[in-house]
């Protein structure tokens, strides 16, 4: 168990919790414009009814159920917190949490920051309600005691192993056997996003594709932009690069036969795409990678 850096032990009058303990972390210009980073995390069993209500704060609250229950209020969402589960609470939007009366809830949590936390909230959860049920406890409890070791014992590369393990937590957010991570896209977007990965290199027309979601034209632009952040021509533009980029591996394709493998018209288009969104010609990127 790492030192408590604060401690807080309230009795009259009762306000958020009975014990709570609480580590802080204050990162620097650079790691809040590029690394995801925890600005504070603890524990706390809390009163019951106790409750906490915020307009905003900085960075999204996590929370992790270990014991008891409580409701969770984001915006005009409300949902019940069991044992065993997470709730990942935007700080953009009014928000706050109440501890059950009968059965109040122990907690482990974080405040975590990042560049773009509204995309990534998309990218996990959609529209949908911000809640995972882990399939293993044991190891968020693990990964707790691991961030409260990294904020306990600061270093001078403490925000690049925050980041590091927040890293980890979105990988075990997003782990196999989690009910409703794997699949928070909605049926029409996922069945239609699981072919433009699988067959990239087909003639995918704007009428495939809607055809596939069975959605309209405009209701599947919108899906993108919700849940992917992107377009659904840029989407598939990326999975034929991605796939160019496992291509050109091979010193025996030449870039036009590359080209010809992932779709593109010809190589010019595929090296102006290419050029556009990797920074490099295919030529110049082919070459770093054999050399490298």
């Amino acid at each position: 168990m790492p030192k408590v850096l604060h401690e807080t032990r309230m009795t009259m009058p009762p306000h958020i919790t009975r014990l709570r303990i609480s580590l802080y972390h204050l990162p620097d210009a650079a790691t809040r414009h590029a690394l995801m980073t925890v600005l504070r995390a603890g524990w706390q069993d809390a009163t019951p009814g106790g409750s906490v209500s915020r307009t905003s704060c900085p960075g999204d609250d996590i929370l992790y159920c270990m014991s008891g229950q409580g409701e969770v209020q984001i915006a005009d969402q409300s949902f019940r917190l069991a044992p065993g589960q997470i709730a990942w609470i935007a700080g953009d939007v009014p928000h706050g949490h109440t501890a059950d009366r009968q059965d109040p809830w122990s907690l482990m949590w974080f405040r975590m920051q990042a560049p773009d936390l509204p995309l990534l909230r998309r990218r996990l959860f959609g529209q949908g309600r911000p809640r995972v049920t882990l399939a293993d406890g044991t190891r968020a409890l693990a990964w707790f005691q691991d961030l409260f070791g990294i904020l306990d014992t600061p270093t001078t590369d403490a925000d690049l192993r925050l980041h590091a393990a927040l890293a980890r937590f979105l990988e075990l957010l997003i782990g196999p056997g989690n009910p409703g991570t794997r699949s928070v896209l909605p049926a029409s977007l996922d069945r239609l996003v699981n072919g433009l990965i699988e067959r990239p290199q087909d003639p995918w027309t704007s009428a495939d594709m809607v055809r596939i979601a069975s959605v309209s034209p405009s209701q599947l632009r919108r899906l993108f932009q919700n849940h992917l952040g992107t377009t659904p021509r840029a989407f598939l533009r990326n999975q034929r690069l991605v796939r160019a980029q496992r291509l050109m591996q091979d010193r025996s394709l030449t870039l036009q036969q590359v080209a010809d493998h992932c779709g593109f018209c010809d190589v010019y288009h595929f090296s102006r795409d290419f050029k556009r969104v990797v920074g490099q010609s295919p030529s110049s990127w082919r070459r770093a990678e054999w050399n490298g």
